[in-house]
């Protein structure tokens, strides 16, 4: 036995219930291979036996690895069928399995354990669901490929199918081939067979739209995961055969019930524990049951190839990873970032205050030197320039330069206090839309968090009720169940479907409205991570507020430091406050004006460069035109004496104006301390419903479960196990809901106190933390 390795279970034999107790029961393992999947499952079927024996029959294993060889398997057969110490064979893997399938004689109990599709392999069936071979069964595989592929390429109009396998099966499997000669014409198929050491150097057929990868055995999950990643970059739908294990791996489609090495296994070891207690395998039934296949959708990878599967064909399908999104995941940070960078909304203000800042320098041009230049070249008639008496030419060429400085203007001098505080106004009003911006990306953000829970959800309801009408269905054919149960969840059924496009509808609706905030292509898929807790993420300092909202008083006061905070920081209330600055200017300036000047400076120049054809009269001691700069300088002085009563009427305009102001201070700060404490007050509801609807959606959840079995038992009707679902439903959307309640009425709070806490740095952070525990005379 030196070609395989011998494992020998001891069990001490206290029964007498087998009909062989007292002896050692010997099972020779024939595998295709060691390691990976096989060997989990010869190791899974030596654990089954163990345990379905214990303490009854002593069990010997002797294994025999092939590797990936059909020769050598049946060798291992011949070998195992002549060694007296074996009692029973089972082969482990499609090659071993499929070489016993083919034997004409068996001495000795054989099971083929691994079948891939019990049709193409012409795998013997009598009425009953057993072999009717002496000595002979097999586990039968759930699989039909042919069906399975047919129904896969009709759901994507496919009309090129790769089908990808382990290049040893193809090379040693001949019915493989088989699925060449498909009564579909219109469908061509190509094998693409992969060895482990070269899987990711696979080329697929020219037109190939569609890939069928059958179960990779002798693959790692990595590689296996890239190839699915890999088929949906390029739009590639793929059928896993295997079932849902490759769809969590990317694959886009697969049927239920899958299959399973640990179903199979354990389907053997129950067939050995048989075989011990005295049953012939020809009488052992081939399958357990006959489940309908039904379709299974990865829509993760739907949205990635961009192909979406036939309406047709979805109608009763089970729908996974509904909520996940294709892309790079957004996180909360980084979305405020987006949108502080991108949106329109804050572009404007930005480039309001931009113009504002533009206006104040405008504002003090007005006080700065002004310089005019100026040239000029006259021709005047004979009859002008002798009237000059020589101090005009006929001809001439001038230029000119005058220079003004405001010395002092009150008016001046006010508008550029006044512009200034303009700016100020404009630049709380950016601030003022920052703030709005952040507020509107977290709730559009957990908007499209809830939505995918939510989605999550009702996919959870609508399969648990495809699942309650599978099971009514049964009942009813036991005539354990009447034909209303089933009419009963076919409605349920359809409802929750209705709900699930509800949800799936609201779901994109929230992502576009985040993406509107993110001025990014609305229809842009928006995916988010599950795994990150936002509320860690945002209420970083939760074991101060716990302590908070513990007592009532500590959450009025609570209320009160926020209400401080807003005296701070608010841009509402700083801005209502640069109107009042605004409008003190104003009046002093109209009560200035009535007594104090405006002042400036002028100085001007003078050059003749051309001046010619001047007509002199000798008689007249006239001196001639200076040829040189002549030059001026001055100060002028002006005062408004009377101005029609205007002065006057816009000084009362003014200080009506105050008052106006002063009273829509007061209205907006106790508007604002209304709001701080609502929202305290919401933020401590909201705080404690957290535990109590996860309390609520734990129970209903136990509660269904119980409920559901006692359905299938017949102890309970179809009434009091929708009224549990639509309980469980009802508590998981509450139990989300809060989560993310809780979460938008602190983000509310933090608005309202004019700044955000959880976008300080580390030190910012820190300190905001210390004075609220300083405040309320807590430790964090």
């Amino acid at each position: 036995m030196s070609k395989f390795k011998l494992v020998i279970v001891a069990i001490l034999s206290l029964a007498t219930s087998f009909p062989i107790a007292g002896q050692t029961f010997g099972v020779g393992i024939v595998k295709d291979a060691s390691g990976g999947e096989l060997q989990l499952m010869s190791n899974q079927i030596m654990a089954e036996v163990e345990a379905l024996t214990k303490g009854r029959q002593n069990v010997a294993f002797y294994e025999a690895e092939a590797d990936w060889q059909k020769e050598k398997s049946g060798e291992y057969l011949l070998e195992f069928m002549n060694n007296p110490e074996i009692d029973l064979i089972v082969t482990v893997g499609l090659l071993s399995s499929d070489v016993a399938a083919v034997l004409s004689d068996f001495p000795k109990p054989v099971i083929a354990a691994t079948t891939l599709d019990a049709d193409l392999q012409r795998l013997p069936v009598i009425t009953g669901r057993t072999s009717g071979v002496h000595n002979f069964s097999y586990i039968e595989s759930p699989i039909d490929i042919k069906k399975d592929l047919e129904a896969f390429s009709d759901l994507f109009n496919a009309g090129h199918v790769s089908v990808v396998l382990p290049g040893k099966l193809y090379n040693e499997l001949d019915y493989i081939r088989e699925l060449m000669e498909t009564d579909d014409n219109n469908m061509q198929i190509s094998f693409v067979p992969l060895d482990a050491e070269t899987s990711m150097d696979v080329t697929l057929p020219d037109g190939t739209d569609a890939v069928v990868m059958l179960p990779m055995t002798g693959h790692s999950t990595g590689d296996i995961q890239k190839l699915f990643s890999r088929f949906n970059s390029e739009g590639i739908p793929s059928l896993a055969i295997k079932g849902t294990d490759y769809l969590e791996l990317g694959a886009t489609v697969s049927y239920t019930p899958r299959f399973s090495f640990l179903q199979m296994a354990r389907a053997t070891a129950t067939r050995i524990v048989e075989v011990i207690e005295g049953v012939n395998l020809s009488q052992i039934p081939v399958s357990a049951n006959d489940e309908t296949r039904r379709l299974v959708v990865n829509m993760e990878s739907v949205r990635q190839i961009n192909r979406f599967p036939a309406w047709a064909g979805m109608k009763d399908a089970v729908l996974m990873n509904v909520e996940k999104m294709p892309g790079e995941e957004l996180g909360l940070h980084e979305a405020i970032s987006l949108a502080l960078e991108n949106n329109l909304q804050g572009r404007i203000t930005d480039n309001d205050l931009l113009m504002a800042r533009q206006d104040v320098k405008i504002a003090r041009s007005n006080v700065l030197p002004s310089v005019d230049v100026s040239g000029s070249a006259v021709q005047l008639s004979e009859n002008l320039v002798e009237a000059s008496m020589g101090q005009k030419g006929e001809f001439t060429v001038t230029g000119s330069a005058f220079l003004k400085q405001v010395l002092y203007s009150e008016e001046a001098f006010a508008n550029i206090a006044i512009q200034k505080l303009v700016a100020e106004n404009v630049k709380q009003s950016n601030r003022e839309t920052m703030l709005d911006i952040v507020a509107d990306v977290v709730e559009a953000y957990v908007n499209v968090l809830y939505g995918s829970n939510n989605l999550k959800i009702h996919n959870e309801n609508l399969n648990a009720n495809l699942q309650n009408l599978k099971i009514a269905e049964a009942r009813e054919q036991e005539g354990a169940a009447s034909v209303s149960d089933v009419n009963r969840w076919e409605s349920e059924v359809n409802l929750s479907r209705m709900d699930f496009y509800d949800a799936e509808a609201a779901y994109k609706s929230a992502m576009y409205r985040l993406n509107q905030l993110l001025n990014r292509p609305v229809s842009q898929m928006v995916p988010v991570p599950q795994s990150v807790d936002l509320l860690k993420l945002i209420v970083e300092h939760q074991e101060l507020l716990s302590q908070c909202f513990d007592d009532p008083l500590i959450t009025e006061r609570y209320a009160d430091f926020l209400i401080e905070q807003m005296h701070r920081n608010s841009p509402e209330l700083m801005k209502i406050r640069t109107a009042g600055d605004i409008a003190e200017r104003k009046r002093k300036l109209y009560v200035r004006k009535s007594y104090l000047p405006e002042v400036a400076l002028g100085a001007g120049a003078d050059q003749a460069f051309v001046r010619e054809g001047t007509i002199r009269n000798p008689q007249l001691p006239v001196p001639e035109p200076p040829d040189d700069i002549t030059w001026n300088v001055g100060v002028s002085m002006r005062f408004s004496l009377f101005e029609g009563a205007k002065r006057k009427n816009e000084l009362k305009r003014t200080v009506l104006e105050q008052e106006k102001i002063e009273w829509q201070k007061e209205e907006l700060i106790t508007n604002m301390q209304t709001g701080i404490r609502s929202t305290v007050q919401q933020l401590q509801a909201s705080f404690k419903d957290l535990e109590l609807a996860e309390n609520a959606a734990r129970a209903a959840e136990e509660n269904f479960g119980m409920v559901q079995d006692a359905y299938v038992q017949g102890a309970v009707g179809v009434v009091e196990l929708v009224d549990a679902q639509n309980m469980m439903i009802r508590t998981k959307t509450l139990a989300v809901n809060a989560r993310y309640r809780y979460l938008l009425n602190y983000v509310d709070a933090e608005r309202l106190q004019g700044d955000y806490s959880f976008l300080k740095d580390a030190e910012g952070h820190q300190e905001y933390v210390e004075s609220l525990s300083k405040f309320l005379n807590l430790k964090d």
